[in-house]
């Protein structure tokens, strides 16, 4: 696939996906068996992903990601973005504390075949609980 194809999906991913929780989006960006690591856990699969983006979307239902910026190497685009988001739901225990927040972080993405076959996520999850 093209570097524009690969920068549309991780795009997709971004904005139809994390903004919208557009979850039909998830197939047509994500390889079936994708596999998806932040600094919380490791997830195998579509529908693990789907269930982790609908927590966080649950308890930020206004959480809205930025790309800062999409850099494309052959099958790999590296993203450098921020979010922001009310956490007005549960999140991994905490209770909701109706404050917004704000994390940046860099996504890594490997593309098979045109679609996102791995994912690897750094941000520090500290900055999704305000104190």
């Amino acid at each position: 696939m093209t570097d524009a194809t690969n920068k549309a999906s991780a795009r997709a991913y971004f904005e139809q996906f994390l903004n919208k929780g557009d979850m039909a989006a998830a197939d047509e960006i994500f390889a079936p068996e994708v596999k998806f690591h932040y600094p919380l856990d490791d997830l195998s699969g579509v529908t693990a992903v789907k269930s982790y983006v609908s927590a966080v979307r649950t308890a930020f239902p206004d959480i809205q990601f930025n790309i800062a910026d999409l850099i494309s190497e052959q099958d790999r685009i590296a993203a450098r973005w921020s979010l922001v988001g009310s956490q007005t739901g549960e999140f991994r225990g905490n209770p909701p504390s109706n404050k917004t927040v704000g994390v940046s972080g860099i996504t890594i993405f490997n593309f098979e075949h045109g679609k996102i076959g791995e994912m690897w996520v750094a941000f520090d999850p500290a900055g999704l609980i305000d104190d």
